[in-house]
């Protein structure tokens, strides 16, 4: 295997300690970084020149990709317009970077040597901390609903803040997408329980309000013709067996959200949520 071959494996990048413990001598590290084929930044890391640059800066920086930044990485949720690099670095690193968010505080976990990533419960007590309550939720909702970790395992954490230690007790993976779990919790601050995945006539609906009232929602993915033309099909079944459908898309749940909840409280004040 060449070198390159060993850093595509690997996600694209290796610290030298990795390369020397595969077999990779400083000789033929040499003769690869010289033919062009490997990049080496901060003296000891390898990596590929198609690299991210989010981890090559993190490597310049001595830091570790965390909060959102480390999202699409570990497969969660991405709130939207997450703006800004977030690095975890030393409490007492004296760098800076224009443009990058520094997490100096210490997260719960104790980070492997030589990584560029957080692990995931580090990721998560810094979201619990530096995003909106609501964000946060769907970003630990989806932890659960991807299984990247487990509601025991949150629980026995030893979180440093209150608001961590809150999601750890009502952070639920029953929400199917971040959308959902935003949707739920803005919800939920008028009052409002709306459940989510609720099975009806053979297919589950994102969420149910009451006894009748549906909200669809519709992610950034592409759906395919057929798949919509089925969403269609279950939305008029809805209607026919007597509940009432409102779907929303992304940007109306993100851009527009006043007027999706005052159409939802207008519903209700019209009894649609109580109409079988």
């Amino acid at each position: 295997m060449s070198l390159p071959a060993f850093l595509r494996a690997r996600g694209g990048w290796a610290h030298r300690v990795h390369a020397a413990d595969a077999g990779w001598t400083r000789h033929r590290i040499a003769k690869e970084v010289a033919s062009g084929s490997v990049a080496v930044t901060a003296r000891f890391w390898l990596h590929l020149p198609s690299l991210a640059p989010d981890l090559v800066r993190a490597m310049r920086l001595g830091g570790r990709v965390t909060c959102v930044s480390a999202l699409q990485t570990l497969g969660l949720w991405v709130p939207h317009r997450a703006s800004g690099q977030h690095l975890a670095v030393h409490p007492h690193s004296g760098r800076s970077a224009p443009g990058t968010i520094l997490h100096r505080h210490v997260g719960p976990v104790t980070a492997p040597p030589h990584s560029l990533i957080d692990p995931v419960e580090n990721v998560l007590a810094r979201v619990a901390t530096c995003l909106a309550r609501a964000d946060a939720r769907a970003i630990w909702d989806s932890a659960l609903n991807r299984t990247v970790v487990t509601a025991a395992h949150l629980r026995a954490v030893a979180w440093t803040s209150s608001v961590a230690r809150e999601l750890a007790m009502t952070a639920s993976g029953a929400p199917d997408s971040g959308l959902e779990s935003l949707t739920i919790h803005r919800l939920a601050l008028r009052g409002v329980v709306a459940l989510p995945q609720v099975s009806i006539l053979g297919h589950p609906v994102d969420l149910l309000i009451g006894r009748s009232l549906v909200v669809q929602l519709d992610g950034l993915a592409f759906h395919q013709a057929a798949d919509r033309r089925r969403d269609n099909a279950h939305d008029r079944a809805l209607r026919l067996a007597g509940y009432t459908v409102l779907r929303y898309d992304y940007v109306e749940i993100h851009e527009e959200w006043p007027r999706v909840e005052a159409e939802i409280m207008r519903a209700m004040a019209q009894r649609l949520h109580l109409a079988r």
